[in-house]
This record gives structure tokens, C-alpha cells and sequence, in this order.
């Protein structure tokens, strides 16, 4: 009797063995997380998989046939032998023509992109792996959309729809990047950003004054950093990995490491990059205008620069430079209804060279011996707030704060000259965003929010003898101790008030106000200082329509404003040789009105085609045009007798455009990708804007498995003539090419390029790749640096 009771029990606990392996687990192809809400179908049999991708499918016979379905996947069809061959394990394909992504940065909460009227572009953590990009710079020009523009190799300033600079918005963590001196020529600001820290990036098209207030009115570009990944069971979580990587058409070495460790209510990681550039290698087949021939140096002590014979005229001297940056985060959450983000960011280069101001000529001599940025220090503390808790005017409340430090210096010699012009500025810079969500029922919903900005801005200004060592005081860049403030509020309404309409409509009110005090040392200027108080409106209005099951119509109609910051109305500096901005503290806020159309249909796991065209009305632009300074149209700056200029308002700008993308899927492995823009703007006098760019896109042809992407790919862009280049560019025509008459123009150019990354087990990955594979010699629209020759890139990644 004994030994039949433990035989009962030996084949029930082998029937229940057998009856717990019918559960299987769904993972995420790449990532290998659990996929929570996967439908599994079989013969009589539906189910659905658990928020850790698991599902029992033990009334499934053997042989029948499995499908398993979820909006974001490829639909996937196999049977239970073939799972349990794979240790009970299923492997879902994202699908990447999907019209239903989650997006945060267009109202600061996540909404599906299927209810979005705007344009958005994403790039992920994956895409920043199989990429290879050295900055973030690089990282927005890789997947069209965004021209990226280079005065010199530290350096990268996106053009979004004609607008650049201080007219398009950078985010981090939902915090804004830009400040009271951001300028209006090409800014570099973005390299401070570590590629290899980014999460996600999501590019927003046409104006987004509405959530992001003044700034954001070519788009927005919000970059959101890694997140400490809590534990999913009572046990502590830890994942680490460092990278390193070479790329050898300037010597790159670059070196990072993020370590993460959680519990199920906390977590924190660090995340740290260094990377140093050697002098950057052109290629060399393309213009001979382009070879740097000849560069200046000198002895210490100074006794006289030397110009130098170049030994390799494709190295463009001087480009070097390094950069180390560090994140550090912590994040508790006791349970679903608070959460609490702490996080610190900093970044810190060495030296930038200007490039493109080392190699302007005077006379058939070099103008400059030395010109270049120093260190660029930015250091961002913030801390998020989060509660889901309900009452009558709120389902979810997050409150962001934001304090930044940020450093810039400009130092310039001019050949043969011993005296050496330092001028520093730093800024302190606080923030505080309030966004409040109140779902009214199921179709409606309301956001509401408000944000208050505060900037004080130090600037220094100092003369030195190198070969001496004295000092003496200079005109500072900006006046010093300049304060800027902004308060706003704003509301948006959504509604879904049928399964095929979305319709959403905003708006916001902003008030700025900035003042500061001119130093009379330097300049006779006709005021002691500035006031300038601004307010705006903005709004906008959209609609989203699904006629049909893969098919999205988005309208979408907007307006933005940029209010003059104090780089715009206060400060004194040459624009290019020869020329000297002055300060307009009379000057107003620039507007935009854009409407867009968008046109998408997706063939479930098949091809997705979209369309995008927009028009953009600006009013009262502010650009640069000549100017008097106590009735002066010239005046002796820095030794040089210098036309005058300042910002003014003009009558009006108009740009308008589109893209094109198309994607097709061969099979769940293989896909092509193309992406083309083209953009056209005039201003006023039918004269070219400066920051259209000409037509640009790429194409890809991406073959990825489950451990290994391979992706061939072209990117290229169009010409622009001397007759539709912008005045503001013909004024530098050592930037260009030379056309047949002998005028400036930008010539257009393509490259072909070829990227992979391979998982070699659960623990090491290899990437690499060839850029510029038939070694062009090309300099993009409006750039300072010529782009790298034939680029050789190897990435070796370890996880533990």
C-alpha cells in the first residue's frame, strides 16, 4: 500500500511538471522583456499573456497551429513542438510600420503617436547602438528629418524646417536646454548631450510654443536619458556595461560604462563617456578648395607665428579636442501612485577649435593665429515628481524642477599680433514645470500646466600679451549680470469622439521680461541699459483621422513665438570679418502661424508610407541688416574698421516644404528605408533664408535577426547656387566652393556607407562599420569642417 501511494504521488507531481511547462514566456525580439497583452489564438483556444509575457497553452494540441498577435509586433505562426524546442520560449519581431508608438514630449505625458497631429520622428537606445554615432549631433543627422551644420568638428547645429539655433528648441528630461545667450547663427549646444546616455530622442516638427513656450519654432528636440530600471521580484537587480570604440578618420577613442542597480521600490545608475578626437581626416576625392594647405603656429615664449606647409593637406589642423560627461540618477517608487526621479548631468569639453574661422584668409594671409572655444561646462541637477493620485482637478500631477550651470569662453589672436582677447561667460539658470492630467471620461481629457524660467548671465571680457603675460580689460560679450525671466501657463483639450477622430486644440500665454546695464567704457552706446518686456498668445488646433483600418490623416494648425533673448538684443561681437553686431534693445518678438498635412498609411507588417507638407508664415523675423551706431554705419572693432549690423525686425518669412518617407518589409528580417526633404524660404525682399538647407535624405537597406543588424545605407544632399545662397553665406566664401564664374556655392554630394552590430552571446556585442566608403571629399550646406574621408569604426560592448 505504501509504495502504490508513492507511485500516485510520483505521477502526479510528473503530471503537474508536465502541465507547468505549457507555460510559455513571449519576449521582445531585441530587447528579450517579456511582452505583457500578446493574443494567442489556436484551434478553440484564445488567451492572453501576462504583464511578464507569460501564457498557459496546456489545452493546445502538439501539432496545432499558434498565433500570437499584438499591435506592436509582427504577427507571428508556429506550434507547441516548435516552442517547446525553444525551451518554451517565443520571440516577437517589433514592427517597425506600426502607426501606434508611444510619445511623451508633445504634451509632456504619453499619448499614442496615433492620436498626434504633429510630425514626430523617434530614434531609440537601439538605433544609437547600430549607428555608431560620436555625438549626439551625429545621432540627429542619421535618420533625415534634421540637416546638421559644423563650423568645426566640436560642433553640430540641427536645422529643423529653415530654422536653427535659438529658434529651435532642446530638451533633456523635459527640462529646456536653451538659455538667455543662446544665438542666432549655428549652435553647437547639442554635443553636450552623450549619445550613449540617451534613452530616446523624440523630434517634433513645426512649432510647440504651446507646451515648450519661446524658442520652439522650427521644432522641438526632446532627448530623454537612461532611467534606473527597478527590480520585477523581491530580489535585488544589477546590469552593467561598458563600450569602447574606435573610428579611425580622426582617431576616436571613446570609452563608457552605466551601471544599474535596483529594488523593487528603488533603483539608481551612473552612467560616464569620455572621448577624445584627434585632427579629422577629409577625404580625398572632391574640391581642391577644400584641402587645408598651410596653418599657423608658434614657439613659447611667443616670439612670432610661423605659417606651416601642411604635410597632409586632408587633416584639417586644427580640429582636435575631448569630452567627458557623467549622469547619475535615483529613482524611488513606494508603489503605482508616486514616483520620485532625482537626476545629475554634466559635460565638459576641452579646447574647440573654430575651424572655420582658422582657415579665413586677409590679403591672401591667414586672418587669424589662433581662435578658439574654451572648455563648454554644463551641469543640469533636476528632480521629478510624479503622483497618479485622483481628486476633483487632477488623475496625475508632475511637478519638475531644474537647476543648470553653463559655461562658454571665446579666445582670439589674429596673426602676427601678440595680444590674445579672452571673454567668458556663466550662467545660472532655475526652472520649475507644474503638468497637471484630468481625464473628464472616456473620450475626453484635459492637460493643463504652468512654468516659470530665470536666467542671470555673467560676462567677463579680458585682453593678454602672450608674450608677456600682462592683462588689461576688454568689452565683455554681453552686459554683465543681465537677468532673463519667463512665467507661463497653458491648457490643452483632447478629444477621441469617435474610434476614427482625434481632435486636440491648445494654448498658452507667456510673459518674458530680461534688463541689464551697458558698460560706456568701450562703446559710446546711446543707452545706459535695457528693459524689455514681452507677452504672447500662442495656440494650436488639430485633428487626426483614421478613415480606415492602416491609414492616419493628420491636419494640424499652429502658431509659435521666439521673444529676443539678451543674445539677440545686448551684445557686441563680430558676426564675420569685417562686420560687428551691435545691440537693438528696441527689438520685438518674432511669430509663426504654420500649418501642416500629413498623409500616412501602414500595411500591417508590410510598407508604410508617409507624406508631410507644411507652410510657415513668419512675422516680424528677426535678422541681421546693416545699421548705425550714433550715426556711425562703421566703427573700429578689435583694430579693424568694421560695417555696423544689428538684429532687426523684418516685414516677413515665409518657408514651406515636405518629406517624404517610405518603408518596405521584404520579410521580418529584411527592409528598406528612405527618407527625403525638401525645404524652400524667402524673406521679405525675396532674398534666400540662411538656415534652408538644400534637399537631403538617405536610404537604407537593414537586415536584422535576433543577433545581427547589417545596414547599407546612402545619405546625400542637393546643390545650392551662388544666385539662391543667402547673403549672409555669400559673405563667406572661404566656406564654399568655387562655381564656374568663380562665385560660392555649395555643391551637392553623396556618400555610401555600411554599418553592423552582432551579438556574440548573452554578455559581449561587436559593432563597427565604413563610413564614406568611396572616400568623398564634401563639406555640408553652410559648414565650417569638411566631413570625414573614409571612416573605419570597431565597437566592442560587454554586459554583466
Amino acid at each position: 500500500m505504501k509504495m502504490k501511494r508513492t507511485l500516485i504521488l510520483i505521477l502526479l507531481t510528473l503530471f503537474y511538471c508536465v502541465g507547468w511547462s505549457q507555460e510559455i514566456v513571449v519576449l521582445d525580439s531585441k530587447t528579450g522583456e517579456g511582452i505583457e497583452g500578446v493574443l494567442i489564438i489556436g484551434e478553440g483556444f484564445t488567451t492572453q499573456t501576462n504583464q511578464f509575457g507569460k501564457a498557459d497553452i496546456s489545452t493546445v494540441g502538439e501539432k496545432d497551429a499558434i498565433v500570437f498577435q499584438h499591435s506592436s509586433y509582427l504577427k507571428y505562426k508556429t506550434n507547441k513542438k516548435n516552442i517547446w524546442s525553444a525551451n518554451n520560449k517565443v520571440f516577437l519581431v517589433e514592427d517597425p510600420v506600426r502607426l501606434d508608438e508611444v510619445i511623451i514630449s508633445v504634451s509632456r505625458r504619453e499619448q499614442s503617436k496615433a492620436e498626434i497631429p504633429n510630425k514626430i520622428l523617434t530614434i531609440n537606445a537601439e538605433e544609437v547602438i547600430n549607428q555608431n554615432p560620436q555625438t549626439t549631433a551625429d545621432l540627429l543627422g542619421s535618420k533625415g528629418g534634421v540637416f546638421i551644420q559644423k563650423s568645426q568638428m566640436g560642433g553640430g547645429s540641427p536645422m529643423i524646417r529653415g530654422f536653427a539655433a535659438n529658434r529651435v528648441l532642446i530638451v533633456v528630461d523635459g527640462i529646456r536646454m536653451n538659455n538667455a545667450i543662446y544665438r542666432s547663427g549655428n549652435l553647437q549646444n547639442v554635443i553636450s548631450l552623450d549619445a550613449n546616455s540617451i534613452e530616446k530622442t523624440e523630434i517634433i516638427f513645426g512649432p510647440g510654443s504651446v507646451i515648450y513656450g519661446s524658442d520652439a519654432l522650427g521644432g522641438v528636440m526632446s532627448f530623454n536619458t537612461l532611467k534606473p530600471k527597478l527590480s520585477t521580484s523581491a530580489l535585488y537587480n544589477q546590469s552593467n556595461q561598458i563600450t569602447a570604440r574606435y573610428s579611425s578618420a580622426n582617431q576616436e577613442k571613446t570609452y563608457h560604462g552605466q551601471f544599474n542597480f535596483g529594488s523593487k521600490t528603488w533603483a539608481a545608475m551612473v552612467s560616464f563617456t569620455y572621448s577624445n578626437y584627434d585632427d579629422l581626416k577629409m577625404g580625398k576625392n572632391g574640391k581642391h578648395e577644400y584641402l587645408r594647405n598651410e596653418y599657423a603656429t608658434f614657439d613659447d615664449p611667443w616670439s612670432g607665428d610661423k605659417v606651416i606647409k601642411n604635410e597632409d593637406p586632408q587633416v584639417q589642423k586644427f580640429t582636435a579636442y575631448n569630452q567627458f560627461n557623467f549622469l547619475a540618477k535615483y529613482r524611488y517608487r513606494p508603489n503605482e501612485q508616486f514616483e520620485l526621479i532625482l537626476g545629475l548631468h554634466h559635460s565638459e569639453t576641452s579646447d574647440i577649435p573654430r575651424y572655420d574661422r582658422l582657415i579665413t584668409y586677409k590679403e591672401d594671409k591667414l586672418k587669424y593665429a589662433d581662435w578658439h572655444y574654451g572648455p563648454q561646462k554644463w551641469s543640469l541637477f533636476s528632480a521629478q515628481l510624479n503622483s497618479k493620485k485622483k481628486t476633483f482637478f487632477s488623475d496625475n500631477i508632475g511637478v519638475l524642477v531644474g537647476l543648470q550651470k553653463y559655461g562658454e569662453s571665446r579666445h582670439n589672436r589674429k596673426l602676427n599680433k601678440s595680444s590674445i582677447n579672452h571673454r567668458e561667460e556663466n550662467l545660472d539658470i532655475a526652472s520649475i514645470n507644474i503638468d497637471i492630467d484630468k481625464e473628464i471620461d472616456d473620450h475626453n481629457n484635459i492637460f493643463y500646466g504652468a512654468e516659470g524660467y530665470f536666467n542671470k548671465v555673467h560676462s567677463e571680457g579680458k585682453g593678454e600679451d602672450i608674450s608677456d603675460g600682462t592683462k588689461w580689460e576688454i568689452d565683455s560679450r554681453y552686459p554683465d549680470g543681465s537677468t532673463y525671466y519667463s512665467v507661463a501657463g497653458y491648457m490643452i483639450y483632447k478629444s477621441n469622439f469617435s474610434k476614427n477622430f482625434t481632435f486636440q486644440a491648445g494654448a498658452r500665454y507667456t510673459f518674458t521680461h530680461m534688463d541689464g546695464k551697458f558698460s560706456r567704457e568701450f562703446f559710446d552706446l546711446p543707452v545706459e541699459g535695457f528693459t524689455n518686456n514681452n507677452s504672447a498668445v500662442t495656440g494650436n488646433i488639430g485633428l487626426v483621422y483614421h478613415p480606415s483600418e492602416g491609414w492616419q490623416i493628420n491636419l494640424n494648425g499652429a502658431t509659435g513665438f521666439r521673444s529676443p533673448n539678451i543674445d539677440d538684443i545686448a551684445k557686441v561681437f563680430d558676426s564675420e570679418p569685417g562686420n560687428v553686431v551691435v545691440p537693438n534693445p528696441g527689438l520685438n518678438p518674432e511669430y509663426t502661424r504654420n500649418i501642416e498635412l500629413s498623409i500616412i498609411r501602414s500595411l500591417g507588417g508590410k510598407a508604410r508610407f508617409e507624406l508631410n507638407t507644411f507652410y510657415t508664415y513668419l512675422k516680424d523675423a528677426m535678422v541681421r541688416r546693416d545699421f548705425t551706431l550714433n550715426e556711425q554705419d562703421s566703427i573700429l572693432y578689435e583694430g579693424e574698421l568694421s560695417k555696423v549690423e544689428a538684429l532687426v525686425n523684418a516685414d516677413w518669412a515665409k518657408i514651406y516644404g515636405g518629406s517624404v518617407t517610405f518603408e518596405y518589409l521584404f520579410n521580418t528580417k529584411l527592409r528598406t528605408r528612405h527618407t527625403i526633404t525638401k525645404i524652400f524660404g524667402e524673406d521679405s525682399d525675396s532674398l534666400p533664408l540662411r538656415h534652408v538647407p538644400p534637399l537631403f535624405g538617405n536610404s537604407h537597406l537593414i537586415f536584422q535577426s535576433r543577433s545581427l543588424f547589417i545596414d547599407l545605407y546612402a545619405q546625400y544632399s542637393g546643390e545650392i547656387s551662388f544666385k539662391n545662397l543667402a547673403m549672409d553665406e555669400k559673405d563667406k566664401p572661404h566656406l564654399y566652393a568655387q562655381d564656374k564664374n568663380g562665385n560660392p556655392f555649395s555643391p551637392s554630394w553623396w556618400t555610401l556607407n555600411f554599418k553592423s552590430s552582432v551579438k556574440l552571446n548573452n554578455h559581449f556585442y561587436m559593432s563597427g562599420g565604413v563610413e564614406n566608403i568611396f572616400d568623398k571629399s564634401y563639406r555640408p550646406y553652410s559648414s565650417g569642417v569638411i566631413s570625414a574621408g573614409i571612416n573605419f569604426i570597431l565597437a566592442l560592448k560587454a554586459t554583466f
